[in-house]
């Protein structure tokens, strides 16, 4: 057990940075990590489920536990249309249509309803995580894909508390035995009263002793309480015949409002992150490599026939709710894929005999090749499908612009566009703004700052607006390929033009400046200096001289910026950073000189007032 114990650390510790560094996510990496060391590659992890099944099994209870945490009634409030109604339709849906399949195939109609609840959920880890990479996770889409993944989430616990009930109608001799040691209207009082205990003593007893704990400051104790918590609830639900997984969950739904939420999460999860890196390899482990050469037609079809079935029914439902066709189409590819949550169902389902092996090993890799198409399928429906949408005039046309009088073209009103439309404004400068997101500017209106609806990476509808006329353009989009795209094919059309464009980060700043941007912000740059600049006031800096320290600073870092960027687009590695260490340097001595000077201030409180009134 400890060779095999060392086989999974040293795993864990090659395999999270790994997959971190190849966009493919930890559950995905520990699945492969599983697989090659598994018995059907290299084998050296043997039987795995007995190692460390049980062990693994915590983490999965932990990871029910946060999603109880998590769910805080303010938020499902606020969220209950999207989650209840989109999410609940796409479950039911998903999971009739895939019981449906199964039955047909040849399983009994337990089986094929355990099918259809696996198949049902997707990837919460993967959906959120690459959608936020590509800016989108702020967007319709984004919002409802988010809301369908918590329904999901919560979904599954009554999926675990209804398996059991599948078995014993699978098999009657479980039943017989089940009957045979508790009758039916005992244990019904008994997980009655081990509920409302879990409850009250969540309220009235879990609580208390975590303030007694947290004024005490032994950080151990509390974390040892912690773990009591998720211990205890499985022993309790082991002890009534139910899930250990739904203990856990209702234990975090009590503790959800509560004040030590956050810190119960902090001391829970590098237990859940490890306990749960040891499931999934021996997920991984027990996946045939043989099945795919084997039955090629059975896993790829299986693949294909889960992302579509459930892409086409996301999209289905999205028209119902009124999304427009593009969000649909996103929302639908975004969530085709399966998820973690298959693979804790499909664990449940061997154990109690509801599927044999060999239709689990089938789900477990059709599940898990799907998960890891659903990066590279999110990114090109971003980049290939939304503006495929928009030029078959699927969806809403790009509005008539008659802005004659303005001398700027802002492309992007969100948080960031929207401050250089009101500064602009505010100085007398009329502004052409364009967005793709009807809802942001609907919200802008509101606050009286008019924008049009379009899609700003089309060279024909910035001219609709008017570019040539246009005296400067501000490419505001937080989407950093399109902003590049936008820039290189603007600077080409109209080399006259003065193009300023935000920039998420330097890489994105010197890229955008190779591609022919005038002048680039970082999104961050200024507002931290700024910050950086109230923090020097209240060591003791004047207002005059923090000011000026900040505009120092950040004029300087700002012209490092585009006096680097040949270096890093010549990929000179060596140069660039040798270079880059020399600025730094350099506006170190810059800025320390400055300090040094001291001096007399007549005018600080002009800085430190607020400008008058009225």
């Amino acid at each position: 057990m400890i060779l095999q114990l060392i086989v999974y650390l040293v795993a864990m510790i090659l395999i999270a940075p790994l997959s971190k560094k190849f966009g493919l996510g930890a559950v995905l990496g520990y699945l492969i990590a599983g697989v090659i060391l598994g018995p059907s590659a290299l084998g050296l992890i043997v039987d795995s489920q007995k190692d460390a099944g049980h062990l693994a099994e915590f983490g999965v209870i932990m990871m029910l536990l946060m999603i109880g945490l998590e769910l805080r009634p303010r938020l499902l409030w606020q969220m209950r249309g999207p989650i209840f109604g989109l999410g609940g339709a796409q479950v039911v849906s998903t999971a009739v249509l895939f019981s449906a399949i199964a039955k047909l195939a040849g399983l009994p109609w337990q089986s094929a309803l355990a099918v259809g609840m696996v198949l049902s959920v997707s990837s919460t880890a993967i959906v959120l995580q690459t959608l936020d990479e590509r800016g989108f996770a702020n967007s319709e889409a984004g919002k409802r894909a988010f809301a369908v993944l918590l329904f999901q989430d919560m979904a599954v616990i009554p999926m675990l508390a209804l398996f059991p009930l599948l078995a014993t109608s699978l098999s009657p001799v479980a039943e017989g035995a089940l009957q045979a040691v508790r009758p039916g209207w005992q244990q019904a009082l008994l997980v009655t009263g081990a509920i409302a205990g879990l409850v009250i003593s969540g309220r009235f007893l879990v609580r208390p002793a975590f303030r007694l704990l947290a004024r005490m400051k032994l950080r151990e104790t509390f974390t040892a309480m912690a773990l009591l918590l998720v211990v205890g609830t499985t022993a309790l639900m082991e002890l009534v015949g139910l899930s250990p997984a739904l203990g856990a969950f209702l234990a975090g739904v009590v503790l959800a409002d509560s004040e030590y939420r956050h810190q119960i999460e902090a001391d829970l999860e590098p237990f859940k992150g490890l306990l749960l890196g040891l499931f999934f390899i021996s997920i991984g482990a027990g996946i045939d490599l043989a099945l795919p050469v084997e039955k090629p037609l059975a896993v790829f079809g299986g693949v294909l026939c889960l992302v579509l079935m459930k892409a086409l029914i996301l999209m289905g439902l999205g028209r119902v709710m009124k999304m427009r066709s593009a969000e649909c189409f996103l929302l639908g590819v975004s969530l085709a894929q399966g998820g973690e949550f298959a693979f804790v169902l499909l664990a449940y389902t061997t154990a109690g005999r509801l599927l044999t092996p060999e239709v689990a090993q089938l789900l477990t890799a059709s599940v898990a090749i799907s998960m890891a198409l659903a990066p590279p399928l999110i990114a090109a429906a971003i980049k290939w499908g939304l503006p495929l949408y928009a030029r078959k005039g699927e969806e809403r046309a790009p509005d008539t612009i008659d802005e004659k009088a303005s001398k700027a073209l802002v492309l992007g009103i969100g948080r960031f566009g929207q401050v250089i439309v009101r500064l602009l404004r505010s100085n007398g400068f009329a502004t052409t703004a364009l967005d793709y997101d009807p809802d942001q500017i609907e919200v802008m209106e509101r606050f009286g700052i008019k924008g049009y609806f379009g899609d700003a990476t089309r060279l024909e509808l910035l001219r609709a607006a008017g570019i040539e006329k246009m005296r400067i353009v501000v490419v505001c989009i937080d989407d950093q390929d399109s902003a590049l795209k936008i820039v290189k094919e603007v600077r080409a059309e109209y080399p006259r033009l003065k193009i300023f464009s935000r920039a998420f980060d330097r890489v994105h700043a010197y890229k955008l400046l190779h591609a022919g941007a005038d002048h680039v912000s970082i999104e961050t740059g200024w507002s931290a200096t700024m910050l950086g600049t109230d923090i020097l006031k209240s060591l003791g800096f004047s207002a005059w001289r923090a000011h000026r320290q900040g505009l120092i600073f950040g004029r300087y870092n700002e012209r490092s910026v585009a006096e680097l960027a040949p270096l890093f687009n010549q990929g000179d590695r060596g140069a660039f950073l040798q270079e880059a260490r020399q600025k730094i340097d350099t506006l170190e001595s810059i800025l320390r000189a400055e300090a040094a000077k001291g001096g007399v201030e007549a005018d600080d409180r002009a800085w430190a007032s607020p400008p008058a009134e009225g």
